[in-house]
């Protein structure tokens, strides 16, 4: 046998390394290599877009734009800068962030532009509170379109998605619906500002049915590991569906035949019934359990103020002017506050009385 010499191997092992170390660097600047050329492209590029925007602004500004104001000359000039802008952007964002970084990217430069586009050849036509509406509509678009971008569409996070929509759907037509609903009434059908507001109303409702519909299966609470309340969290969100229901119906068919102050009266009123309805459901859960309110009384007050702001409203208020309704306002809720804040100063009185020391 023939005997190994330890340095020998260790020398083996050394040039074994070295030429592994050789080998790395040599992949290292072959990579270093090719991302210069990638880079290289990329940069020729932006820069030829850019003289591409610089060309397309002279042959503008020498022949088409004396045929515009100084306004609209400006927002073509920028909105080209824009595209050229979009089109770096596709290009720039490194691959592995995905086709949805860049959608977004184009999204928002796309807003921008829209933007410009808008203000400059169509906003006179229109009023202030329009005018907002339509850029507040279009950034919501923007919002939805990157919400269903980037929200996953199965599981839960599917249920999102859809809930998402809804939200955003309902804000697109709120902020359009408030400055055009005159139009719509001068233009398509002739509405009173109740039937409006019950427009406004019905797709509040149609909005939450959209919202909570994914999650209808599973609205339980659990209490210590077990589900206990049964139908009650579904009750109530139906009970709430039919209070905006009543109140759509109510403004639509009913508020034009009776005053502003009789027509308060009736929403504070039916939201009373509300609120009683609901506190029947639970209450009988509650006493099961040993739990509830800590004041039956005080919730009481607010029921009995609430009826007695309905009476005022309906029978009384349309002999005073808006001031001095809303003075008796103010004075109501200080009494019913005070007096149940009393009630309840009084029993942390009588409980900080209590002997303790035994």
């Amino acid at each position: 046998m023939t005997p190994i010499d330890d340095n020998e191997g260790s020398s083996r092992d050394a040039s074994d390394d070295a030429e592994e170390s050789f080998d790395l660097e040599k992949e290292i600047k072959k990579t270093r290599k090719l991302r210069r050329r990638k880079s290289s492209g990329k940069e020729y590029a932006s820069l030829i877009s850019f003289i591409a925007w610089i060309g397309f602004t002279i042959i503008w500004l020498f022949f088409f734009a004396s045929g515009y104001t100084i306004f609209e000359n400006l927002a073509i000039v920028f909105i080209a800068l824009l595209v050229i802008g979009a089109l770096n952007a596709i290009l720039w964002i490194p691959s592995a962030e995905g086709r949805r970084t860049k959608a977004s990217a184009i999204s928002g430069i796309g807003w921008m532009v829209f933007l410009i586009i808008w203000i400059i050849f169509f906003a006179l036509g229109f009023g202030f509170y329009e005018n907002i509406g339509i850029a507040l509509a279009s950034l919501l678009v923007v919002g939805l379109v990157n919400m269903l971008l980037w929200v996953p569409r199965h599981g839960d996070e599917g249920g999102a998605r859809v809930s998402g929509s809804g939200a955003i759907g309902w804000l697109i037509f709120i902020v359009l619906w408030l400055p055009f609903a005159d139009n719509f009434s001068a233009t398509i059908y002739p509405i009173t500002f109740y039937q409006s507001g019950a427009i406004v109303l019905i797709s509040l409702l149609l909005m939450f049915m959209i919202v909570l519909a994914p999650w209808w299966g599973k609205m339980q609470i659990s209490i210590d590991g077990e589900v206990s309340v049964g139908t009650r969290p579904k009750t109530t969100v139906g009970l709430f569906f039919l209070w905006i229901l009543v109140l759509t119906i109510w403004m639509w068919f009913f508020a034009d035949s009776y005053s502003l102050n009789q027509n308060i009266a009736a929403v504070l009123f039916s939201f009373a019934i509300f609120c009683a309805l609901i506190i029947g459901i639970w209450y009988s859960w509650t006493r099961n359990r040993d739990e509830g309110p800590e004041s039956w009384l005080s919730i009481g007050l607010a029921f009995a103020w609430v009826i007695t702001l309905s009476l005022w409203f309906w029978f009384f208020a349309d002999y005073f002017d808006i001031y001095q309704n809303i003075a008796i306002f103010l004075v109501s809720l200080l009494a019913m506050a005070g007096f149940s804040g009393a009630n309840q100063w009084k029993k942390w009185r009588d409980f900080e009385a209590l002997d303790w020391k035994d």
